[in-house]
């Protein structure tokens, strides 16, 4: 039985409610995961789209609700929001930037006609609680439904499907920091140390704050002058126009000997055109990561190993912040009195007359619910200037790290070449054994039937002994598209940086007193690792503490 509870709502049939306060506002959701129902392949029944478009133009057009509408750009494309949900139109608008906001940030002219179009509709009372996307029209509708997560995560997978399409930008579902000008992007399921490893890094001098959830990657050519651009489509002499993603292995293979147009962008998005001789395309590609939120919307939960953040988490709007009992608080004494201890080293400021049982319950409501997140301005941990604000700054990536955490495996860190790295990513684990491709829920793909063609690949590669998946996944040629697509681009990516794993499990060391000791000894890893990029890398339990020990 949980020790965590959530009030229940002001009436009969609510959405969405306001719990007990904590920061800024605390909004209760009926519901708070992903629907049960969700449907990514509209498209394939007849009618569907035009039958849901239907319920939810009734109810826009019945004046029985105040409707919100809210246009925003997710790098560069143009997404258009409507909903009756106080609740989500509020976190949708902290969330992302506006056209005003994208144009005063980038002097780039925001898109006129958005590209995606989202219905989030509640008390629609024909239809059931479910979530649908149509991939056709880039049309998203929910209904009965106000956890934001969710609708965040099908918008970005919506839009990653159209840059990956058109642009051939990469949508990752990862963090991102700076050491030194050096980017590091991890790639991570939930529950392996993802925000704990990019918060963590930033109490290393040299440090950049860059993304905490979704990054956008660019692969660019340097110019013979020394420019670098992204490939956005390719033109030979027959005028066979290609587009986004196939772009760079149509380069790699022809562009030397061929007279191709190339129309490409700067870093800065701005386009060009120029022939693909003019390109340097034996040096390969580089990897620039851009941000996509302009508010964090995070798991509070980060408070369990980063205490620091609780501060900024407490001047935040929240989403389903539960009480707790009194047995909660007991079984986490630890983790709370240390966050106690850590918050009077800042001199943080608790209300007048706050107790211990107060500021207990305080910091315990913060993780007891492991999906209650908050709306999070990172420059109230940071400051401005040690964080990217521009979504056009971009970010070099030299390194990427698959980051997991298996109890089970003594390895603590390897370097991973294009097999290795590719296989990883195709059977992707979390902590809970849940299958996630490319450790991505986002995508806005038909799950089962890429799930279901990897197991049948999974199973075929073991019958014959093959030791890499990928070794296999090469000479498929029925490969479901969006997997090609995703794939396509983690192969380029393997060519732009050097890719590791590491292994969050240090718990494991005989030698380590305490999980933050274990976190400080996994940081020191990957700092190592960032700075040095060894090709030769393999660490485990027994021989770790020799690479991180200072010179």
């Amino acid at each position: 039985m949980s020790n965590y509870f959530f009030p229940g709502p002001s009436y009969p049939g609510a959405i969405e409610w306001d719990g007990s306060p904590i920061g800024r506002s605390n909004v209760i959701t009926r519901t708070r995961s992903r629907t049960t129902r969700a449907n990514k392949v509209v498209d394939e029944t007849p009618g569907l789209l035009d039958r849901l478009l239907s319920s939810a133009k009734r109810l826009v057009n019945q004046n029985r609700t105040k409707i919100y509408q809210s246009d925003v750009i997710i790098h560069g494309i143009r997404v258009r929001a409507t909903t009756n949900s106080p609740h989500l139109i509020k976190f949708w608008r902290m969330n992302w930037f506006s056209p005003d906001e994208w144009k005063g940030l980038t002097s780039m002219p925001p898109e006129e006609v958005p590209r995606v179009i989202v219905y989030a509709l509640t008390g629609v009372a024909d239809e059931e609680e479910a979530a649908y996307y149509s991939r056709s029209t880039d049309t998203i509708i929910f209904f009965n439904t106000s956890y934001y997560g969710q609708l965040k995560s099908w918008v970005l997978g919506a839009v990653g499907r159209i840059l990956a399409r058109d642009f051939g930008i990469h949508s990752i579902h990862g963090a991102c920091v700076t050491k030194d000008d050096l980017g590091v992007l991890y790639i991570a399921p939930t529950g392996t140390g993802k925000s704990t490893s990019s918060y963590g890094l930033m109490q290393f001098d040299g440090t950049r704050f860059h993304s905490d959830d979704w990054v956008y990657v660019r692969y660019a050519y340097s110019t013979k002058e020394g420019m670098k651009v992204s490939p956005l489509s390719i033109e030979d002499r027959n005028g066979s126009i290609i587009r986004g993603y196939e772009v760079y292995r149509r380069l790699e293979r022809e562009g030397i000997n061929e007279d191709l147009k190339v129309t490409a962008r700067t870093l800065d998005d701005n386009i060009i055109i120029l022939k693909a001789k003019d390109l340097d395309i034996k040096r390969g590609t580089e990897a620039y990561a851009y941000i996509s939120e302009k508010l964090f919307y995070l798991r509070s939960s980060l408070v369990e190993s980063f205490p620091e953040s609780i501060p900024a988490i407490l001047e935040s709007d929240i989403e389903n912040a539960p009480d707790i009992k009194d047995e909660f608080i007991k079984e986490n004494e630890e983790v709370i009195n240390s966050s106690i201890t850590t918050l009077d080293k800042l001199d943080y400021k608790w209300p007048r007359g706050a107790d211990f049982d107060e500021k207990a319950r305080t910091i315990g409501r913060m993780f007891a619910f492991d999906n209650s997140r908050g709306m999070l301005d990172i420059a109230s941990m940071f400051g401005r200037e040690p964080i990217f604000t521009n979504p056009l700054e971009p970010a070099r990536l030299t390194s990427v790290v698959l980051l997991r955490r298996d109890m089970n495996d003594p390895r603590v860190a390897e370097y991973l070449p294009l097999n290795r790295f590719m296989s990883r990513l195709l059977i992707g684990e979390t902590p809970m054994k849940t299958r996630e491709i490319a450790y991505n829920a986002y995508r806005a793909v038909d799950d089962k039937k890429e799930k279901d063609w990897v197991s049948v690949l999974e199973k075929e590669t073991k019958a014959k002994g093959i030791e890499d998946i990928y070794d296999l996944y090469r000479e498929k040629k029925d490969i479901p598209e969006t997997l090609r697509e995703e794939f396509e681009l983690f192969r380029v990516m393997n060519r732009s940086a050097l890719c590791f794993d590491i292994n969050t499990v240090l718990q494991n060391d005989p030698m380590i007193k305490s999980k933050r000791e274990a976190v400080q000894n996994s940081l020191k890893v990957i700092l190592k690792t960032i700075i040095n990029q060894p090709r030769d890398l393999r660490l485990d339990i027994a021989n770790y503490r020799e690479f991180i020990r200072d010179p």
